[in-house]
């Protein structure tokens, strides 16, 4: 077992940045589908907008006039004022009948989604091996205090199994590097036991003791000791 922890970063290194994260393909689909029932409900609410404004006009436009002057302007202040009541009409009632439809858009539309991290984890991922496939787990004790109630990244280089801090969402500036920590596979053992609430899964190596989530167990086992023993 080794740990090792980068040195070398620059506190003008230490700035927030974002990264945007690709969409799983439900993600995708459910996007589209929400993409386009947000056009067909504006594509709806103009259409009765529209047929609800026009048909308004035309029975305002219909009211009859008289040759009194006087009368003749009421009418005419009559027919302006009915004409801006037929605009919010229409827009209420446009609204109100493609309202479900839009509702249905924002339940399927899927923002954007957004990683914000220190800018070092582009460093630090290279410095530490960072590679895919990994796996992300809490950290809910260890004999190393910096790791405890953290979130923690596994995976693999070459043949040794390495933890540290989560890499691959990347941490904020509040939260320090955690080092990283390296096994060959006959430096550790692995167990899980029953926690108070739910599995715990336990690496130990000599004095280091790290209680990871249940998931760790089977990430491990699959990933890096059942390789090791086909070969």
């Amino acid at each position: 077992m080794r740990y090792f922890q980068c040195d070398t970063l620059k506190q003008e290194d230490r700035k927030m940045v974002y990264q945007d994260v690709e969409l799983t393909d439900e993600e995708k689909k459910r996007d589209r589908q929400g993409k386009f029932l947000n056009f067909l409900g504006t594509l709806l609410f103009f259409v009765v907008f529209v047929a609800v404004f026009i048909g308004s006009l035309f029975l305002i436009v219909r009211i009859p006039t008289s040759n009194n002057p006087f009368l003749f302007i009421l009418v005419v202040v009559a027919m302006f004022i009915l004409g801006i009541d037929a605009l919010l009409v229409s827009v209420l009632i446009g609204s109100f009948i493609s309202s479900p439809i839009y509702k249905m858009a924002q339940e399927k539309l899927v923002i954007q989604k957004r990683n914000c991290f220190d800018k070092s984890i582009i460093f630090l991922r290279e410095y530490y091996g960072w590679t895919e496939p990994c796996i992300v787990t809490k950290c809910y004790d260890s004999s190393d205090e910096k790791f405890k109630n953290r979130d923690v990244c596994i995976f693999l280089v070459d043949d040794e199994l390495r933890i540290t801090a989560d890499l691959r969402h990347g941490f904020s500036i509040r939260e320090n590097d955690l080092g990283c920590y390296s096994f060959k596979i006959d430096e550790f053992s692995l167990e899980q036991i029953q926690g108070e609430k739910f599995l715990i899964t336990k690496v130990m190596s000599e004095d280091l003791v790290f209680d990871l989530g249940r998931r760790a167990k089977g990430f491990i086992e699959k990933r890096y000791i059942s390789p090791k023993n086909d070969t």
